[in-house]
């Protein structure tokens, strides 16, 4: 049932009230979903990431335009075709709630992200939230190893400040800060190891990843 396509990055899939044919599910890349005011001006409201999924079933139109903030693949199904497939299916019902719950999630950690009084603060709960989903997808073995956890981020950093509600050179620092404080390793502008997960908690002020404390660390709260 599934058409993997290729979007450019500044393509938009989706426009702010439309009525959507299809369902998707982003495989790489990262997508905006963005409202445009009334002077014109576009304001990023959420990110997607891989896994993530747009479009609206059974009612309504989109509530949000949905652009590509760089080269990405996505898994379209029919609309309709999907509908029909959750009616007939408590298992694929029950995959595409668990999806549904995951966004709620994603969008209260955003929530936390824009939250944080300091450039520095956003920036490191942004990551740990990146983090998280690296974490999700590693084995058991990866993760006792304790090592550090890559980040590539796939969007251009004046989105990515725009979103963070920061000048870039004021991001730039922030990242700097981060790299001096000895939790963050940058490779490059837009890939970065994460070195201590628990030090950039504390940064953020935000306990966003850590389910269990790590050796020799009290757990914050």
């Amino acid at each position: 049932m599934g058409e993997r396509k290729s979007i450019p990055s500044g393509d938009i899939l989706v426009e702010d009230g439309a009525f959507v044919d299809h369902i998707g599910f982003l495989s790489t890349g990262v997508l905006a979903m963005t409202k445009v005011l009334a002077d014109d001006r576009r304001h990023i409201v959420g990110m997607l990431v891989p896994n993530d999924m747009y479009g609206r079933l059974f009612d309504g139109p989109s509530p949000v335009r949905i652009e590509a903030l760089s080269d990405a693949e996505v898994v379209s199904f029919p609309r309709a075709r999907f509908e029909t497939l959750l009616r007939r299916s408590p298992a694929a019902e029950r995959l595409f709630l668990v999806s549904l719950l995951d966004e709620l999630d994603a969008a209260r950690e955003w929530v936390l992200v824009l939250g944080g009084p300091k450039v520095v603060q956003r920036v490191a709960a942004f990551l740990l939230i990146i983090c998280r989903r690296e974490i999700r997808g590693m084995t058991a073995a990866v993760r006792r190893a304790n090592g550090p956890v890559n980040v590539r981020i796939f969007i251009k950093r004046s989105d990515l400040a725009h979103y963070l509600g920061a000048r870039p050179e004021s991001l730039s620092r922030a990242f700097h800060e981060l790299e001096d404080a000895g939790v963050i390793r940058i490779n490059d502008p837009y890939d970065f190891d994460v070195l201590d997960m628990a030090g950039l908690v504390d940064i953020s002020g935000h306990d966003l990843v850590l389910d269990e404390d790590p050796p020799g660390r009290p757990h914050r709260r």
